[in-house]
């Protein structure tokens, strides 16, 4: 809403100060010698803040989004677990707009990039030459937008994140796919061999067996390891909330291992790095990994999937879809109920004790 206040000084000339309100935006403010310029700008502002073309900021004006990147990669992107693909997406923003002013990023202009993200291959990972599904092409906008936040909030160099006004790609349902028994031995014979990096069989089972996230399980400390009492603490959780899951063999034993040889300080990494300029960061196992279901012969399968394989193998073994929510750390029900389909021998084996119990195995 906009507001006009005539004013005038000391000399008796008039000026029109003009005030426009809109939810979601700072106010914005300026005088003029005519009215009807003071008109024509109200109507210009409010219209380009009911598009989401208003940026007001004069910084905005000052930095390319090139420099925004830039800045993220080096104040940001290094205390994050997934900074690899944050990466991959940020460099092809950096290559289709990243010359334009922040000011000049709309988002008209980031809707016409994810048409054309959803159009064009990959070229990036073994998905490379494939056509972008939704769900990537969401997760490139994710990245993006979470540095034009950072922008905002704490660099102040926006007034509003354009991304916020971009309508996200409907994603298919979530599949569920887990691992065979015959799979399952293949790709752990596969990490035994992989004697570059003896760890990822670890990994590999600490998610199998407790549905921790790949990030996760890359931002575990040695302080949140409690081999005594076979537990181990998720603190950089995606839903914020940090929870304690118990771990099992083979899982304790091969970690009891892998802790003769770890730093003294409880502050480091699981697992770090293998170089020197590293070792203070999380391991980055991708391209071993995509060998390892190479040579496992493994298809159609992604790390992430080890989290559905261990809620998979809770569900036919008789855990209930609450306790499975409690140990994959899910905030609701709902994404759980993926797996109850092979939870029903499990219903049926229940309600089969209550019936014995109460009628003594006949129903009269």
């Amino acid at each position: 809403m906009a507001t006009i206040e005539k004013r005038s000084d000391s000399n008796g000339s008039l000026t029109y100060r003009v005030k426009v309100r809109m939810r979601g935006y700072p106010q914005a403010t300026a005088s003029f010698k005519r009215r009807t310029d003071a008109k024509h700008w109200a109507a210009h502002t409010e219209s380009a803040m009911r598009e989401g073309r208003y940026f007001n900021s004069p910084e905005s004006r000052k930095h390319t989004l090139a420099d925004a990147i830039d800045r993220y990669k080096k104040e940001v992107l290094k205390n994050l677990t997934d900074a690899s693909h944050r990466i991959c997406h940020l460099d092809w923003w950096r290559k289709e707009i990243g010359m334009n002013l922040l000011a000049d990023i709309h988002p008209a202009t980031i809707s016409q990039c994810k048409t054309k993200l959803g159009n064009t291959p990959s070229d990036f990972g073994r998905h490379k030459n494939r056509l972008r599904s939704d769900s990537t092409v969401n997760r490139y906008l994710a990245s993006l937008s979470a540095l034009l936040n950072t922008a905002t909030k704490e660099w102040n160099w926006l007034e509003a994140n354009p991304c916020e006004k971009v309508k996200r790609n409907k994603e298919p349902r979530g599949r569920v796919r887990f691992l065979s028994d015959s799979e399952r031995k293949r790709l752990l014979a596969a990490c035994d061999v992989e004697k570059d990096m003896p760890e990822l069989k670890l990994i590999v089972l600490i998610s199998m067996t407790t549905g921790a996230r790949r990030g996760e399980i890359m931002s575990l400390r040695w302080r949140h390891v409690d081999l005594k009492s076979s537990r181990i603490t998720l603190v950089d959780t995606k839903n914020g909330d940090t929870r304690s899951i118990p771990i099992v063999d083979p899982v304790t034993g091969l970690l009891s291992q892998w802790a003769k040889v770890r730093s003294i300080d409880e502050n480091s990494y699981v697992f770090p790095g293998h170089s020197e300029s590293n070792k203070g960061k999380p391991l980055d196992f991708d391209k071993t990994w995509r060998n390892v279901l190479v040579s496992s012969g493994v298809n159609d399968f992604r790390f992430h999937d080890l989290r559905h394989t261990a809620a998979s193998y809770l569900a036919m073994n008789g855990a209930g879809i609450r306790e499975i929510g409690d140990i994959l750390g899910h905030k609701s029900l709902s994404m759980v109920q993926r797996y109850s389909h092979l939870c029903e021998d499990h219903k049926k084996a229940t309600v089969e004790r209550m019936a014995k119990a109460v009628f003594g195995g006949s129903a009269t």
